[in-house]
């Protein structure tokens, strides 16, 4: 699978959290190509499932992402914004972004007042910029922004084509979790070539980065035996502490109160068998991800999760290991194609 090209596509839609309707029509259409049956539920989850019998293996990566909405127009035309779901502030000033309007997309650019005037104004020139510092310059006067722009319009990083870097590395916008959306349509590539004993259901999940309400209404709707998240993590930059990081070209695999034991061993012991690289998160409680929604639906359903590195995570310049999601879309299909009528044993803890 060209991983650029989908993760391309994937990236250049509209999705933010709670808006995800252009950035799942294209995941449908990836879904649909290798997919048994595709289909929407009414939280706007997209799923694809592949084989029949149990166990059902619900698979879920989000396809949401952070983004801004429009808090109010200046007299002379420039925007105010306010975070949706996670952009940092500190970031923006520089950034190039859309707007997104009932009728159009128009191109911007978030500016903040230089350092040499705050300098003269007494301020702090070293302070960092918080979102109310900052605004969105779309270069239209008061009355072409008012016949165009409305109060709660949204507005995200421009949609360039990720940027591919030495190494099989890409950096980009929504990586976080469009990459992993790339990396299960990828499994789902290989297992639709297969002959499988068990349902895998792949799901591209709505507002995780609000609530993971997404997770928690697929999980109840599917009902699954096993369930599996796949996630970012951070990768190696400096000043995050060791504990905090894993190796970019690598997998992490969580383990801990979120995880149900039998199935972090059957993730672990077959990233072995395929030696794939990997190091294990230990997770003393909720893990920031939709693997905690879909531990606790109905009477629980058993967890596991599989984490791949970025770096500069809610940026515009996220940057991904295309091994590790190479590595990551076999893990997923090499598991789910290992059970067969004995999965239940499998699982079944020990006294």
């Amino acid at each position: 699978m060209n991983y650029a090209e989908v993760i391309g596509s994937l990236t250049s839609k509209l999705g933010v959290t709670g808006t995800e309707n252009e950035v799942a029509k294209c995941v449908m259409s990836y879904f649909e190509r290798y997919a048994d049956k595709v289909w929407r539920d009414k939280a706007g989850n997209v799923f694809g499932s592949i084989g029949e019998g149990k166990p059902v293996i619900l698979i879920c990566a989000h396809m949401d992402e952070i983004g801004m909405t429009v808090t109010k127009i200046e007299k002379n035309g420039m925007l105010r914004l306010a975070s949706v779901a996670g952009v940092d502030p500190r970031v923006l000033p520089g950034s190039e972004v859309v707007v997104h309007t009932r009728t159009k997309k128009i191109p911007a650019v978030v500016g903040a007042l230089p350092p040499h005037v705050l300098a003269s104004m007494g301020d702090d020139p070293k302070k960092a910029y918080k979102m109310n510092d900052l605004v969105c310059d779309t270069m239209l006067d008061y009355d072409e922004v008012i016949n165009t722009i409305e109060v709660g319009d949204l507005v995200t990083y421009a949609p360039l084509e990720p940027m591919k870097l030495l190494s099989n590395r890409l950096a980009g916008k929504t990586l976080d979790d469009r990459a992993l959306v790339a990396a299960s349509i990828h499994a789902m590539e290989i297992l639709s070539k297969r002959k499988l004993n068990a349902t895998v259901v792949f799901c591209a999940t709505v507002q995780e980065e609000f609530r993971s309400l997404g997770a928690i209404t697929s999980t109840w709707g599917v009902n699954p035996d096993i369930g599996i998240a796949v996630d970012v993590c951070h990768a190696p930059t400096p000043g995050i502490p060791d504990f905090r990081s894993y190796p970019i070209d690598s997998l992490s695999i969580s383990t801990g109160a979120n995880i149900h034991p039998k199935i972090f061993e059957i993730i672990r012991d077959k990233a072995e068998e395929l030696h794939i690289d990997y190091e294990i998160s230990g997770s003393l409680l909720h893990t920031g991800t939709d693997a905690w929604d879909i531990q606790v639906q109905r009477a629980g359903v058993r967890c596991g999760l599989i984490s791949v590195p970025l770096r500069y995570m809610h940026t515009s310049v996220e940057e991904i290991s295309l091994t590790a999601l190479e590595n990551c879309a076999r893990l997923l299909a090499e598991i789910v194609a290992d059970f067969d009528e004995t999965w239940e044993e499998k699982l079944c803890l020990d006294d």
